[in-house]
């Protein structure tokens, strides 16, 4: 599973309306235990070519998130950007 998790509830939802409007196959999910810092919603891509769009809607993020890859119980962080980044 691909995720980008935000700081912020608005940020989670505006995140998703943004990947809906790209036309990305992702949704709100509960935030994977784990993950600190976080609201309570991640973005959840899914599909075939899940981490590369999740990559690419990454980059163009201008709010503090973080990506992550989940296999099983491990967590892989991809990426952070910060406030300000």
């Amino acid at each position: 599973m691909i995720f980008l998790s935000f700081y912020t509830t608005t940020h989670s939802m505006k995140g998703e309306a943004q990947a809906k409007k790209q036309g990305l196959a992702a949704s709100l999910v509960p935030t994977p235990r784990g993950v600190g810092g976080s609201c309570s919603l991640s973005l959840c891509f899914e599909g075939t070519e899940a981490e590369r769009e999740a990559q690419a809607f990454f980059e163009e993020m201008t709010v503090p998130c973080a990506l992550y890859r989940q296999e099983g119980e491990e967590l892989t962080c991809l990426g952070r950007k910060e406030a300000g980044a």
